[in-house]
């Protein structure tokens, strides 16, 4: 399976710069098993879950932060840092900090930051950064390790509140406006720690959620912080070559049990659906060492007997074994075509990027859902149908029974 076989030409002007308003006016391109199409608006999404027999709505509840800082060098350049992840402990752990953070950033304008120092003042706040050593070294994949410095009462979350701006994805080709910071965001974000927003979730609002409660689907949540790896191309050659990222995912037994409770499950986006196989391959994991791993490496699925194990057979064996505390790991796993779904009935997700690992999820589920049409019709016709693509654009609601 070559990663060419993933690609497709996206026309500039399908790509969304800009969401609808409002948010639940976006088309949603219903596709049901063997070969049955539809087009409705997100609108109709309580009416198509019902009659589907949906009985678990579930959402990424992750929220973004603001992740991208422009300092000003001694020189007067401009430095842009992306920030990644905190280099020891969790996302939340690292916004919490007070006076000083460490964390792993992408630069922009480092190549001439000879003085190795940058700061930024607005809003009554002066942050400084320098590197985490002695002096700048990139990282195995590119990155560098910065330290962030302030004084006052704040805590890095609300230093980037008021410093920092959206991380949009590249190919908006803009900068981010004020309207970004709500509009890049879910309405039901509650836990910091992504860099990228779960975009099939972009489409609920208020009066969404209202009429899916009226038809007795209220959301069930967990956490994955998107990284930023989630934009990453596949690599050239074969799909099997591919280094995936790796994602952290926040749970307890809470969410375990809401799960066994339900039958038909359909998940928003493709980073709730990796949670959730994730889940099932940790049961499996843990039934066979005995240890829960810390990342899920992400050829498990493939290299590991899943001794028979369903998917609430796995539920079952965690809510035994789980201790009655948050529960958090790393997910690594790639689902590509040939993977079995076993988690969900159904999922609500965006039209992706060429050449991306997620379009080799939604082949998977396609093929795991007895679906005749491939990706490539699907978004054939998508592109032909005025849909708009990726974080901002359109969605499509792909049934798997």
């Amino acid at each position: 399976m070559q990663s060419s076989d993933f690609d497709y030409e996206l026309p500039d002007e399908r790509i969304a710069r800009y969401p609808l308003n409002p948010r639940r006016k976006a088309k949603l391109f219903s596709i049901s098993p063997p070969n049955k199409l539809d087009h409705h608006t997100f609108e109709d999404l309580p009416e198509l879950l019902k009659n589907f027999g949906c009985d678990g709505l579930w959402v990424n509840d992750t929220k973004v932060f603001q992740a991208r800082l422009y300092m000003k060098k001694p020189t007067g350049g401009r430095l842009e840092i992306f920030l990644l992840e905190p280099t020891d402990g969790i996302a939340e752990q690292g916004l919490a900090s007070k006076s000083q953070t460490t964390w792993r950033c992408l630069i922009r304008g480092g190549r001439r930051w000879t003085a190795q120092y940058a700061s930024l003042d607005l809003e009554g706040i002066h942050l400084e950064v320098v590197p985490a050593g002695e002096e700048l070294e990139k990282e195995e994949g590119g990155t560098f390790a910065l330290t962030f410095k302030w004084h006052g009462e704040e805590c890095y979350g609300d230093v980037l509140d008021a410093l920092g701006r959206m991380p949009l994805p590249p190919y908006m080709k803009r900068e981010s406006e004020d309207t970004d910071i709500h509009e890049y965001q879910t309405v039901f974000a509650r836990l910091p720690g992504s860099v990228a927003a779960p975009t099939a979730g972009l489409h609920y609002d208020d009066v969404l959620l209202e009429d899916l409660k009226k038809a007795g689907l209220t959301l069930s949540r967990l956490t994955l912080h998107v990284g930023a790896g989630t934009f990453k191309p596949l690599s050239e050659g074969e799909v099997e070559e591919h280094v995936m990222h790796a994602e952290r995912c926040v749970l307890d037994k809470s969410t375990l049990k809401i799960l066994r409770s339900q039958s038909k499950r359909v998940a928003t986006g493709t980073t709730t659906l990796r949670t959730l196989e994730s889940i099932y391959w940790m049961a499996v994991v843990h039934k066979s060492t005995g240890k829960y791993p810390q990342i899920l490496p992400q050829w498990t699925p493939y290299e590991t007997d899943d001794m028979g194990m369903s998917y609430e057979d796995a539920l079952d064996y965690l809510l035994e074994v789980l201790p009655n505390e948050d529960w958090t790991f790393q997910t690594q796993i790639m689902i590509k075509p040939g993977y079995r779904i076993r988690s969900i009935a159904g999922l609500i997700t965006n039209f992706h990027q060429p050449n991306s690992t997620l379009l080799c999820l939604v082949s998977a589920c396609l093929k795991s859902g007895g679906h005749s049409h491939t990706w490539k019709d699907i978004y054939n016709v998508a592109l032909d149908e005025q849909y708009r693509f990726l974080s901002y654009g359109d969605g499509c609601l792909l049934e798997l029974e």
